[in-house]
């Protein structure tokens, strides 16, 4: 049989802490010289770095407070000035012509074509169109209130309808938009202005559905397209002038005419016999 190992002998326990022993000591000595025992919270910041920062910050900022132009895209073109870019700030003038080129690209041309001759036997041409160029009231009436019913232009018949623009378009941009087709594509017709426009739209805006060829023709014109016809010099006003200037260079004995004929400024600077 083999033998019963004999039991293991128990030693006394010793009463001594593993950490008392001198070697575990020095071990942890050198551990803490190399690391530092963790605290909580963060660090002091050092005053020479909260220094530095507080300068540079200061500085950035009065840089981009003096050079930065009010934040505009202007500043970067090399001749830009901030002493003088407030006084080019003001919005520029308007262009009716540029303005309304631009809404005919976009409420227009799709149906009247860009050359301003229409679709033939579907749109009219605008082009040399009578109905265009002839009166300040039957474009803007047309714009304003839509046309239906059977048309004529430059002799060829058509039949649709042209819808309106009063509900969508201002007073300014229907001007615009006139004046442009009454002065392209050869048109040399007028202006309409914007009050000719408020004008129309004021007698007509009442109206509920669009109108026919011939309740166009029998509109009458509209006041603030009446202009006073350029003013005739009466023979009267030749010779006031005349006697105005020739004071000083004839005699005394000249005399201007009374009469209210017509004087030409040939036949009275001729010497009298």
């Amino acid at each position: 049989m083999d033998e019963i190992p004999p039991p293991l002998r128990r030693e006394p326990r010793s009463e001594q802490s593993p950490l008392s022993d001198p070697d575990v000591q020095n071990v942890h000595a050198q551990l803490m010289r190399e690391k530092e025992e963790p605290t909580e919270g963060f660090p002091p910041l050092p005053l020479a770095l909260l220094a530095l920062s507080s300068i540079v910050l200061f500085v950035c900022g009065t840089y981009l407070g003096v050079r930065s132009g009010g934040f505009s895209a202007f500043v970067y073109d090399p001749n830009y000035d901030p002493a003088t870019a407030a006084q080019g700030s003001e919005a520029p003038a308007f262009d009716p012509i540029a303005r309304g080129e631009r809404l005919y690209s976009q409420q227009c041309a799709n149906c009247h074509q860009t050359n301003g001759e229409g679709l033939p036997g579907v749109y009219p041409p605008l082009a040399g169109s009578s109905w265009v160029n002839d009166s300040h009231v039957v474009p803007a009436s047309i714009l304003l209130n839509g046309l239906a019913g059977p048309i004529e232009v430059r002799g060829n018949q058509y039949n649709g309808v042209m819808p309106a623009f009063g509900g969508l378009l201002s007073d300014r941009d229907i001007g615009a938009v006139l004046t442009y087709i009454r002065q392209a594509w050869g048109n040399q017709a007028p202006a309409i202005s914007e009050e000719q426009v408020a004008e129309a739209r004021s007698l007509y805006e009442s109206r509920s559905g669009p109108w026919s060829a011939e309740e166009l023709l029998e509109l009458p014109p509209l006041e603030a397209a009446s202009s006073a016809p350029a003013e005739v010099a009466t023979g009267e006003a030749v010779e006031a002038q005349e006697e105005d200037s020739g004071e000083a260079g004839t005699d005394s004995e000249t005399a201007p005419s009374t009469d209210s004929e017509s004087v030409s400024p040939e036949e009275d600077a001729s010497p009298t016999i």
